[in-house]
């Protein structure tokens, strides 16, 4: 149907209407994977666009003036109660991720995402996949419905933000769900649209802020 640019640039639609709608700012409530086609999220743009009210969490936005990608800086992933850093031995960037609408899955340093599904297997019931090609080198399991567990909670700067299996794990087809992260050694790391489902976003570029509500996007 066509693409609006919603990014931090002058170009974008945010920074077009902002003097329309009294402020440069917006928010987007996506639906999980799979929802219904008849279901769709929302985004909102000026004062409708506010994201307040009880679970508010709010990370600083890194991004520089008129930059279009919006960066944050997440300084680790924990699996239930265990924490896992972002950097396991390197100072931690700031802006070290970008939070992008457009890319299904989340993509961060390799050597963070194998630490990351080996304590996912530790604290999992179910045995991984490893004889479908299918599927590659992904962590998969076999489940009729989604997993019960467990919970993960991104811990952005000043932010810890939960992310539950609907957000975590997908179908890639009927009776497998796999960990919807991968890892990359190209140095460009993305918080994909997976796991911003279910979670009103907003994006003031006036206070440079991102701010995480939890919220049933599929009623909004």
């Amino acid at each position: 149907m066509g693409i609006i640019g919603m990014g931090g640039g002058p170009l974008s639609l945010v920074s077009q209407i902002g003097a329309l709608y009294g402020s440069k700012r917006f928010s987007q409530c996506l639906v999980p994977f799979h929802t219904d086609t008849h279901t769709s999220g929302t985004i909102s743009f000026g004062e409708d666009s506010d994201v307040s009210g009880e679970g508010v969490v709010t990370t600083p936005l890194v991004s520089e003036e008129g930059q279009t990608s919006y960066l944050v800086t997440l300084e680790g992933i924990s699996v239930g109660d265990t924490f896992v850093t972002f950097n396991s031995s390197e100072t931690l960037s700031k802006g070290n991720i970008m939070i992008d609408s457009g890319t299904p899955a989340t993509y961060i340093p390799q050597e963070f995402y194998d630490r990351l599904v080996e304590e996912l297997k530790v604290q999992s019931n179910l045995i991984p996949i490893d004889d479908d090609p299918d599927l590659g080198t992904q962590l998969c399991y076999r489940s009729e419905t989604n997993l019960e567990g467990p919970i993960l909670t991104a811990h952005f700067e000043g932010a810890d933000v939960q992310l539950m299996p609907i957000q975590t794990f997908i179908p890639p087809k009927d009776g497998v769900f796999c960990f919807a992260m991968a890892g990359t050694t190209d140095g460009e790391y993305i918080f994909g649209n997976f796991a911003q489902s279910n979670i009103l976003i907003g994006f003031d570029l006036d206070r440079k802020t991102v701010s995480f509500k939890p919220t049933d996007c599929t009623n909004q």
